[in-house]
């Protein structure tokens, strides 16, 4: 292809479904299109599935995209990688048009961006046939399409710098994970388990409730496991009494959810005045929540303006408050990450002052994992204030709740500052990777903006 850049059709570029062999009545990795978040460049496999001869198919680092409405235009677009365990071909939906780079021609981590490049997807989206509602793009309509296609170097430059972009930003994911689980890890433990109670209460000799049996022998075989200085050790009481809720820590408290929060059911300015939308207020619907993948929420599709947030039943929520939906994806959790309002399918439940925000977040987490476990991922039909205001809490003293909060805030606020981070990087990539694939910006221009923002 020598040193210049040419320009052919997307078909000629790229191979477009290319022939994978796989063995029908055989087990092999599956991808749906559910598992697809057009957040993140990569998907893994969906679950083990038995070959009966349907499908997409398809090889380690291929790109998968989504060809239905409205999968492809919410961005559906990923390369698949596969985990350590089943490395090799694998098959998925029926509405994946696989595409892979071609030999001496692509880069396959160049073709992936190229997939990415919005020119490319609104070409695809603008061949979408098909009745209303379950519109496809055909395969073979791809060749209509022109691509920039530079040299094989500077492909997997290009490749090279927005996947520094991308790595960085898993990074970030992967390390929010650990940290929530963590924070996850610590409520459960002091707020659900009474591990430290248990403890103490061993120490004491003191009975210890049927219902902490196990952990009780866990700790009498493993003393030093749970591993808490004795300065926090000594804040928690070593005695368990009944309550309406089971046993629960000697001077501890069963709470009704709005002892502790106040419930804020959200609004909806009209939708016919123009000057009630578009301004500076955040406003946040279910779908907003249902679709981040974050703890926080910094975005919303839609804004308010100060006009619309006076003349309607919305308001404005502090930044920390907990959200949770109760239509839609019901019960689906996030905290804001700014203040905003949000409209009437999703309660806020504000912290009062003497409460942690982010033990309301992770005491309703945990609530909701424990329903979805007893009803076999069905939750409630829906959420009513009724529902919240039976929810009930143990709480604890507070200089429990103190060093809770501040060992607690360490995991969250640098959730929240990762999140930040991913969303400039994101921003970033989004604006570089039209104009590297155009060649409006070339690589050496590239390298410096990405050694000051990486």
């Amino acid at each position: 292809m020598g040193d210049k850049w040419q320009y052919m059709p997307f078909s000629e570029a790229v191979v477009v479904n290319p022939s994978v062999s796989l063995k029908r009545g055989e087990t092999y990795p599956y991808v749906d299109m559910q598992a697809v978040d057009p957040s993140r460049p990569t998907v893994g496999p969906s679950r083990l599935r038995e070959f009966a001869g349907g499908g997409s198919r398809f090889e380690p680092y291929d790109t998968l995209m989504a060809r239905i409405t409205p999968c492809l235009e919410n961005g559906k677009i990923a390369r698949y990688v596969p985990d350590d365990e089943y490395f090799g071909p694998a098959f998925g939906s029926t509405e994946f048009i696989v595409i892979r780079g071609k030999e001496g021609v692509t880069d396959n981590d160049f073709v992936f961006y190229l997939t990415r490049w919005r020119e490319f997807r609104s070409f695809a989206i603008a061949q979408m046939t098909g009745s209303s509602g379950r519109q496809r793009v055909p395969a073979e309509s791809l060749a209509g399409f022109e691509v920039p296609v530079p040299p094989l170097p500077e492909q997997r430059a290009i490749a090279r710098i927005l996947g520094t972009l991308d790595d960085k930003i898993e990074l970030n994911r992967r390390m929010n994970e650990t940290l929530e689980a963590m924070a996850q890890a610590l409520f459960k433990s002091w707020f659900v388990d009474f591990d430290p109670v248990v403890v103490n209460a061993i120490r004491a000799g003191n009975p210890i409730p049927e219902k902490f049996a196990a952990r009780a022998a866990h700790y009498r075989a493993n003393p030093d496991a749970l591993g808490l200085p004795e300065h926090i050790l000594r804040l928690f009481p070593a005695r368990f009494v009944d309550s309406e809720l089971d046993p629960i820590p000697e001077g501890w408290e069963v709470k009704a959810l709005p002892d502790i929060v106040d419930i804020v059911l959200g609004g909806t300015p009209k939708t016919s005045i123009a000057e009630y939308w578009g301004g500076e207020v955040l406003w946040a619907s279910a779908k907003d929540i249902s679709n981040t993948s974050d703890i926080f929420i910094t975005k919303t599709e839609r804004t308010i303006t100060r006009f619309g947030l006076e003349k309607s039943n919305a308001k404005l929520l502090p930044a920390g408050t907990t959200v949770i939906t109760s239509r839609g994806t019901v019960g689906k959790l996030c905290i804001l990450g700014v203040d905003m309002a949000i409209n009437q399918t999703n309660y806020g439940l504000v912290s009062h002052l003497d409460v942690d925000k982010y033990f309301v977040y992770l005491a309703m987490n945990n609530l909701i994992s424990t329903l979805k476990q007893h009803s076999h991922g069905t939750i409630f039909e829906t959420i009513t204030t009724e529902t919240l205001s039976g929810v009930k809490i143990v709480y604890p003293r507070k200089e429990v709740m103190d060093i809770f909060s501040s060992i607690v805030s360490y995991f969250m606020d640098n959730i929240y500052c990762n999140i930040l981070e991913s969303q400039t990087l994101a921003a970033l990539r989004d604006a570089l990777l039209p104009k590297l694939i155009s060649g409006e910006l070339r690589v050496p221009d590239v390298e410096k903006i990405l050694e000051d923002a990486v």
